[in-house]
């Protein structure tokens, strides 16, 4: 297995939407430890000692983003030694199952030496920053359904995709599997996109090209075939729209389907009738203003990130760190030394 990244969490027009609950409870773990702590207490540095670990002893690792800081760690998954950590702090409030037997909580507060001071005013503002950034990206995902595609062309799409997955396919072994996460997220960085981490999954990629409305009815379509073949198939939702698929990956397979780079493209504005000058005029128009709205939503994260910052440099005067560290070093030996 080759290491990969992903996000079980997307800023979207909705507010914050989590896979985690989902994506975890599909996991096969031994041991799951919960972290819980405020910025600033070393979740995200402990859990990137971790992974360092890992890699220089060659233990596959599958890397939870930040969906608001892809810099920062969310989670780590060790599949072969059945183990993971996860941040279960908001937005994204996790709660060991089986406490005690295979699920531990990691209260890392109990390393505050006095209660930190002078965070409330950074808090609200960071808040408030996310509430306006979720204005934006609502507003976006509304003008995604001013320009319809007619029903020749959705007929067009549907039957192009069910060429291809029977072309493709083949016949699986059991009942078809799914499983999502995201391999985009809309962050402080603008569109944050893993590539990389589909590439690790599926190798070989088709891309699609055409409006988000026909890129989904492909990948709808695409699903649906097979999901009835029995394979194992991973969704990864639009970062910004929940509710559209943005790639899909067939593992057993090594192939995908993708919204991104591919090995070769499949051309979806050209099914069906082709748009008229105004239509296209119309199109442009839209992608003007929702290019507008995204990068005031990015300028509202990225002032959530700044408000983040202020709050962990805050805190951090407060908090006993040699202790993080030795209890870091306490989970590297219990997790890889004693696996």
């Amino acid at each position: 297995m080759k290491d990969f990244s992903i996000f079980l969490g997307a800023n979207t027009g909705c507010g914050f939407r989590s896979l985690y609950e989902e994506y975890i409870g599909n996991l096969d773990m031994r041991r799951s430890y919960v972290l819980k702590g405020s910025a600033g207490c070393g979740k995200s540095s402990l859990m990137k000692r971790l992974a360092a670990h890992a890699a220089g002893i060659g233990t596959p690792t599958i890397r939870v983003l930040c969906s608001g800081d892809p810099d920062s760690l969310d989670g780590l998954i060790f599949p072969e030694l059945k183990t993971a950590f996860f941040d279960g702090t908001s937005p994204h409030v996790l709660e060991p199952s089986l406490v005690g037997q295979e699920g531990f909580y990691l209260d890392l507060s109990r390393f505050y030496r006095t209660p930190a001071k002078g965070l409330e005013v950074w808090n609200e503002a960071y808040k408030e920053h996310y509430r306006k950034a979720y204005r934006y990206l609502a507003a976006t995902s509304a003008l995604e359904e001013v320009v319809r595609c007619g029903e020749d062309a959705r007929l067009a799409i549907r039957r192009r995709a069910e060429t291809l997955a029977g072309a493709t396919l083949g016949r699986g072994r059991g009942n078809g599997d799914l499983r999502r996460f995201y391999t985009d997220a809309f962050t402080c960085k603008g569109l944050f996109s893993l590539e990389d981490s589909r590439r690790a999954i599926a190798p070989r990629l088709v891309a699609l090209s055409g409006s988000p409305e026909r890129t989904d009815l492909f990948l709808q379509a695409f699903l649906q075939a097979a999901v009835n073949r029995g394979r194992e198939v991973f969704l990864c939702p639009a970062p910004r729209e929940n509710r559209r698929i943005a790639h899909l990956l067939l593992p057993e397979l090594g192939f995908g389907l993708t919204t991104g780079e591919g090995d070769r493209r499949i051309h979806l504005e050209r099914l069906g009738p082709p748009p008229s000058q105004e239509e296209k005029a119309e199109q442009r128009k839209l992608e003007k203003t929702q290019a507008s709205l995204l990068a005031a939503a990015q300028n509202e994260l990225s002032l959530a990130k700044a408000d983040h910052d202020r709050m962990e440099e805050a805190a951090r005067p407060f908090i006993d760190f040699d202790g993080v560290d030795a209890l870091t070093e306490e989970l590297i030996q219990k997790v890889f030394d004693g696996a």
